[in-house]
């Protein structure tokens, strides 16, 4: 028999009104907090500073937080010198805690494999720091996610509740989103406790027609790659890269929260991950996904100088409309994302990433929902 046990509170996202923002000399310089150092030219780190010894150490502290940014920003920081003892120590915690969470991970895993669980894979944006083998500090999510088959459900609670983390009870509670993820909580692990998320769906997303995604990601499971010295698995740099994308564009509907911090993933598999381009490109096609690998690729290669070809990813920027659209999502001026979201700004920017008529992407839709549930 399963061991069950459903922990009454809810879980909670912090939220909280920052009255600061990055901008400075009328031009947003968040994108500079998530920039790998190495890449920042000498004229950029000059303006971090001069913006930096603007505000007190608190306030940076406050506005990094607020955008759930704490060591990527305190990395950046300490390396240019600013208050270098109080970043460093900022930062290593995030290492010391991330280390944490790889042998967690890597012990969940050596269970899966005992209990003959073939379909899941770790994923998103602990995936990329692991699979890139790049800085272990720069991770500050309270959760990981997993990629499974439904169809091994009861292993995989039984495995997470062995490692004490149990799920909670929110079938009723979480409406058109029911049944395509769990989420479970360790209260112990750390001081603040940490979740676990199993997701059965490409994207846990309403009313998005995932039938191609679906098949393409059961074939990426079974073709996982390990971590290396570990029993991790994750999805092999092309596809992860992929499904990353359409994360961040159908999940997040490109810039929402957590903004920035999830073309990160994006931008450091594409420094240094093996990334098949021309593959990414005819999955798009394939699965009829509209414009959102395109526009994640676009926007990270225009905000963070991505190294990402041109050539194969500004196609979509021959039409006058995608060029609006994406000014919409990114303003090259001021270096501004938007950040706004309502029922009527996410269905636009669901139905002009499906770069078809607007009148027949309704009906098509329409028609799915209706004859595919």
């Amino acid at each position: 028999m399963l061991k069950l046990n459903f922990y009454k509170s809810k879980r909670r996202r912090i939220q909280f009104k920052s009255k600061l923002n990055f901008e400075f000399n009328e031009r947003d310089i968040h994108y500079l907090f998530i920039k790998e150092f190495k890449r920042l030219s000498s004229q950029e780190k000059e303006i971090i500073k001069k913006f930096y010894y603007s505000k007190s150490k608190s306030e940076i502290y406050e506005l990094l937080e607020y955008n759930k940014i704490i060591p990527f920003g305190a990395k950046i920081l300490f390396k240019l010198d600013c208050d270098k003892s109080f970043w460093k120590t900022k930062y290593q915690f995030y290492v010391e805690r991330n280390n944490k969470i790889k042998v967690l991970i890597d012990s969940l895993f050596i269970s899966l494999n005992f209990i003959n669980c073939k379909s899941i894979a770790l994923t998103e944006n602990f995936a990329v720091l692991l699979s890139t083998n790049s800085d272990i500090g720069c991770f500050s999510s309270g959760d990981i996610d997993l990629s499974a088959n439904i169809n091994e459900r009861d292993k995989i609670i039984s495995c997470l509740n062995d490692h004490n983390f149990y799920c909670e009870n929110k079938s009723d509670k979480i409406g058109e989103y029911s049944g395509q993820s769990m989420q479970f909580f360790n209260k112990e692990f750390f001081n603040e406790g940490f979740w676990i998320n199993v997701i059965w769906k490409p994207v846990t997303r309403a009313f998005l027609v995932q039938n191609k995604y679906d098949k393409r990601l059961d074939e990426a499971r079974i073709n996982y790659k390990l971590i290396e010295n570990t029993k991790i698995r994750v999805l092999n740099d092309t596809e992860l890269m992929y499904f990353c994308c359409l994360h961040i564009s159908a999940g997040h509907y490109f810039t929402l929260t957590p903004g920035l911090r999830l073309y990160y993933d994006i931008d450091r598999l594409a420094s240094y991950g093996n990334i098949d381009w021309n593959s990414l490109k005819l999955w798009e096609i394939e699965d009829n996904a509209g414009l959102r690998i395109s526009f994640v690729l676009i926007l990270c290669k225009k905000i963070l100088n991505s190294e990402i070809p041109e050539n194969i990813f500004n196609t979509p920027l021959i039409k006058f409309r995608n060029k609006l659209f994406l000014k919409y999502l990114f303003d090259s001026e001021s270096k501004k994302v938007q950040k706004n979201s309502n029922l009527l700004r996410r269905l636009m920017i669901e139905l002009f990433s499906d770069n078809k008529n607007i009148i027949y992407t309704i009906f098509y839709r329409t028609f799915k929902f209706l004859f595919n549930r």
